[in-house]
């Protein structure tokens, strides 16, 4: 074959300018960074306003509002264009809740009335409706800022009953694990999506990497871990805050019910016509098989014992097959839901041998972790970077009394190994402000009388008073 010089020069100039074509796309291809072990902001992800945003319903395996269809979930999806014009894959961080519709309104006499004899059964309480709120396709913007700009996927899911979502909320039944079991299942592939919420059409999660991050706060930091003791292939890390653990030890405490948060008296009956916003014909069916069936012969109000109904929304005995690694946070002072719901998880999750950290401080109810831990910690289980995290000598990360939340003192663990028990002896005056102190104590009976119309909090305040007893330490 005999090719002339000015053939010669316009096949090289044609390839010149194929490669420097090919050199060009490699170059505009958008990527995660990495920087200490943390993935870093990327400009090409972070103009909002080409993020794609879509939304769809995932098939479960449960059907719970009793129409005889497998339960939907109602799904959006927030991810940067690169997913669709570069065919990037990344990875996902996912939130559920049952409150991205909205709530019923905090009426007169939603409350159990406390003000009856004992043994006498408590007269009907008011149940409210919620008036659903959202339109397609956004369930949440919560996260999206943090996380997509650090590329990331961000997936919301509205809770069984709530929302778009089909399905009853049952307050910790078997339902609220598996349905952000399927979310991830579908996002790895192994379950259906459709477009519509009774179409054929399907929807499939080709963005995805099958890696998953589940976080969120108070109820949404509860179904992180509902999710993982599933045991679902592909949650590869949780990071819950101040979650409820266990709906026995919310509700009831030792036998006596329990007012979470302050509300004179909320129970769990309470709680789910507080986040029943699902579609309003199922509403008669859910109500009289979860609340005035389930939970009414369930919860028994008159004795407060540990039952098989309790038994079952205790997440602490459902972490046989859960394999996500943990970074469970929480506040020293949340009298919403106690300390003590992050700490029991936590050790048995480490018990297990999982990967674990706890951090805590000083505030009350939820307060994330520092932007810097939950950013080491998803780069390493969702994006794979080898930072090291797993192998951090510290577990326990607490912040001191007036110390900036973000820079937490580090222990080897929670509760310090090297602190020890102290005995306290009470000294008298607890009308007034007796001791607490290491000294012996001094041998006295002091009495109290009760009255319930004073609160704690105003007893505490108070410099005398013989409704109360108070023992204090010096500061």
């Amino acid at each position: 074959m005999i090719i002339s010089p000015k053939s010669i020069s316009t096949l090289i100039i044609a390839l010149s300018i194929s490669i420097l074509s090919c050199a060009q796309d490699i170059i505009k291809k958008a990527t995660p960074i990495f920087k200490d072990g943390e993935a870093q902001i990327v400009e090409a992800f972070s103009d909002s306003d080409k993020w794609i945003r879509h939304d769809l319903w995932v098939e479960t395996e449960f059907d719970t509002d009793g129409d005889g269809q497998p339960d939907r979930m109602h799904v959006a999806v927030t991810r940067p264009e690169q997913t669709e014009t570069e065919n990037l894959k990344l990875p996902i961080i996912y939130v559920t809740s049952p409150y991205f519709a909205g709530v019923a309104a905090d009426l007169p006499g939603v409350m159990w009335d406390v003000n009856i004899e004992l043994g006498d059964t408590a007269k009907e309480r008011v149940h409210p409706e919620v008036t659903r709120r959202g339109q397609r396709p956004i369930i949440s913007n919560s996260h999206l800022r943090k996380w997509v700009p650090r590329g990331y996927i961000v997936v919301h899911s509205s809770s069984p009953g709530t929302g778009l979502s089909d399905g009853a909320p049952t307050i910790g039944g078997k339902n609220e694990s598996l349905a952000p079991k399927a979310v991830i299942d579908w996002l790895c592939g192994r379950v259906k999506g459709y477009t519509e919420r009774e179409g054929k059409e399907e929807v499939k999660a080709y963005w995805s990497t099958g890696k998953v991050g589940m976080t969120g706060t108070s109820y949404n930091g509860t179904l992180p871990l509902a999710a993982a003791t599933t045991g679902v292939k592909g949650l590869e890390a949780i990071i819950p805050i101040a979650p409820n653990t266990s709906y026995y030890h919310y509700y009831r405490s030792n036998g006596l019910v329990r007012s979470p948060g302050g509300y004179l008296v909320e129970d769990i009956d309470v709680l789910y016509d507080f986040v029943h916003s699902g579609k309003e014909v199922n509403r008669p069916y859910n109500n009289k098989t979860i609340r005035d069936t389930e939970m009414k012969n369930g919860m028994d109000r008159e004795t407060g014992d540990y039952n098989e109904f309790w038994e079952g929304r205790d997440y602490l005995n459902q972490m046989d097959n859960m394999k996500a690694a943990l970074l469970m946070s929480h506040g020293f002072n949340d009298w919403n839901v106690m300390p003590v719901h992050s700490y029991r998880i936590y050790k048995a999750a480490k018990e297990k041998g999982l990967p674990t950290q706890i951090y805590y401080h000083q505030n009350g109810h939820g307060g994330p972790p520092p932007t810097a831990m939950m950013n080491k910690w998803f780069t390493k289980y969702l994006h794979g970077i080898d930072n090291g995290v797993e192998k951090i000598e510290n577990k326990a990360y607490i912040v001191r009394e007036n110390d900036d939340p973000q820079e937490p003192t580090a222990y080897k663990d929670y509760p310090n190994p090297e602190a020890s028990n102290v005995t306290f002896n009470l000294t008298a005056g607890g009308v007034m402000s007796g001791g607490l102190t290491l000294n012996p104590g001094s041998e006295k009976v002091e009495t109290l009388s009760d009255d319930a119309t004073i609160s704690g909090s105003d007893l505490a305040k108070i410099a005398y008073s013989k409704n109360r007893l108070l023992y204090v330490t010096p500061k």
